[in-house]
């Protein structure tokens, strides 16, 4: 861990784990703003700094030899952004074969601007039953890691998909990625 906070204070970021030890063993973290390359191995990096072992989906055009044994021993999973009729309950199955499952996902899915936020990290955290947690990489303040749980409301009171995304979103406001440009807020999340 120590390596990783000396890696990361060399280059000017701090790590910020609101959560501490209290990180549950298995939970959705989104984060968000995703607009970089040097996203990834940042987000590595921190997570290795604040003691996070976690998982993520990537492109399958990304697992060739010998790239492929890297990033599976990191905790990827290779996704068919083709078929996505499968990736969710795909997901669902690896929190219920594990006692210990983080999966890292960054709602926008691309690194390029979007219009939109995928709701996959949703649909997840709701079919596996785990908490969804607010992770972060502001390069405005050079800052990156983990800030809340938040709670899903029962749909009776408010809690879908579209409802909830706005509500994560207003955690972000003020955040910059590395290509400000590209990062996408709902105009509603500004009411």
């Amino acid at each position: 861990m120590s390596i990783s906070k000396s890696i990361l204070k060399i280059f000017g970021w701090k790590v910020e784990n609101n959560l501490g030890d209290n990180l549950p063993k298995k939970a959705v973290i989104v984060v968000a703003p995703h607009t970089s390359l040097f996203d990834f191995p940042l987000g590595f990096i921190a997570y290795k700094a604040m003691g996070i072992d976690a998982h993520f989906l990537i492109k399958k055009e990304a697992f060739f030899f010998p790239l492929n044994l890297v990033l599976k021993k990191w905790g990827g999973i290779a996704v068919d952004r083709h078929n996505k009729n499968t990736i969710v309950e795909d997901v669902i199955v690896e929190f219920e074969k594990n006692d210990n499952f983080i999966l890292t996902i960054t709602p926008e899915a691309t690194r390029s601007k979007v219009d939109k936020w995928k709701d996959g990290y949703y649909r997840i955290a709701k079919g596996a039953n785990v908490p969804i947690i607010i992770g972060f990489m502001d390069y405005k303040s050079k800052t990156i890691g983990v800030k809340q749980e938040y709670k899903l409301l029962p749909r009776a009171i408010g809690g879908d998909s579209e409802f909830d995304t706005l509500q994560i979103q207003k955690f972000y406001i003020g955040m910059e990625g590395k290509h400000p440009e590209k990062f996408y807020l709902s105009p509603e999340v500004y009411k």
